[in-house]
Formats: structure tokens, C-alpha cells, sequence
């Protein structure tokens, strides 16, 4: 009960760098390694990992912790491409006569980590953002993706928000205590 696999996606676009990305997975490792964890760390950004090797983390993990930024209301590209080819017919899932209840990972909780430039008070506000009144509304092919591979419980997820124009002292601080309080 105690293998969590990260799956990181510190990308850079625009002024982001994705180090902030990698920080947080740093952060994430260190305290859960401190509590005793078994940690695995899948990094999507980088172009040595396999599918093999990538299914076997996912089917070994008891909890999922994705740490990702926002990119155009989606994860980024190479998180995409590494749900493309890592989610496997008669791997990860199976077809079953009710849609997506023939998930086959063993998983029992995930979490989302994810950095934006968009504030949390912007949420539910504007043209764009209207039907968005938490950050969760925005993150939903990720969470719809866990719950069809049969992982359904959702630990709270950690939202690091305005960090390119904003103040991000805070972060550590905070993502810590959310680690501390949730494992």
C-alpha cells in the first residue's frame, strides 16, 4: 500500500521554464521517501522511457501522483503521448459491455499537482472560465482518464496558481503541509 509512482510533466512553453514541475516532484519524493514510501518516477518530458517499463510502474503503483502544469485547459503534450501509448488494451483496460468499467490498473487513489499562470480567483469568472468554479472542472481528461482505468479515489488536488507573474514564496510551504496532510 505504500508504492506510489509520480508521474512528472515540467514542460517549458512561453516564460515557463517546467521548473517549478520538477521542483514539486522533488519536493513530493523526498517527503514521501521520509514516510517510508516506495517511489517510482516517471518523467514524460524526457525521451528514455519505454512502454514496458512505463505499464509496469503504472500496474505496480498503489497511489498516482501526477504533477503537471495547465496547458490550453489540458495537461501538456507529452503527458498526452504517454497516456497514448502506456494505456494498453487487455493491460490497463478491457472493453466491458458498461463504458469504462473495465479498467485494470490496481491503483487505489491518485492526486493531481499542477501550476498555472491563471489565478484561483479568476475561476468561475469571465467568458472563459464561467463554468469552471474550481480547478478540478478544468482537470477533467485526467480525472476522467483515472476513474476509466478504475482508480476512483481522488486525494484533494494541490493547485500552485499565478506562478509566472505572481508571487510563488508560498508554494513550498504549503505543497508540503498538503503532502503531510494527505499521506
Amino acid at each position: 500500500m505504500k508504492n506510489i509512482l509520480i508521474v512528472t510533466a515540467g514542460y517549458s512553453i512561453f516564460d515557463a521554464k517546467g521548473q517549478l514541475n520538477s521542483f514539486l516532484a522533488y519536493l513530493t519524493e523526498e517527503t514521501l521517501s521520509e514516510k517510508g514510501y516506495d517511489i517510482k518516477i516517471s518523467d514524460v518530458t524526457k525521451d528514455t522511457w519505454s512502454v514496458d517499463r512505463e505499464v509496469e510502474k503504472l500496474l505496480w503503483a498503489n497511489t498516482i501522483i501526477y504533477i503537471t502544469p495547465i496547458m490550453w485547459f489540458n495537461m501538456p503534450a507529452p503527458m498526452v503521448e504517454w497516456f497514448d501509448k502506456i494505456l494498453l488494451y487487455n493491460k490497463t483496460f478491457i472493453i466491458t459491455d458498461e463504458y469504462g468499467e473495465g479498467g485494470q490498473v490496481q491503483a487505489e487513489k491518485f492526486m493531481i499537482v499542477t501550476t498555472s499562470n491563471l489565478k484561483k480567483s479568476d475561476l468561475g469568472k469571465g467568458f472563459v472560465l464561467k463554468n469552471a468554479s474550481n480547478i478540478d472542472a478544468i482537470l477533467q481528461p485526467l480525472i476522467m482518464t483515472n476513474n476509466y482505468l478504475s482508480i476512483r479515489n481522488q486525494i484533494s488536488t494541490f493547485h500552485a496558481d499565478n506562478v509566472i507573474s505572481g508571487d510563488t514564496n508560498w508554494i513550498e510551504k504549503d505543497y508540503i503541509e498538503h503532502l503531510n496532510k494527505n499521506f
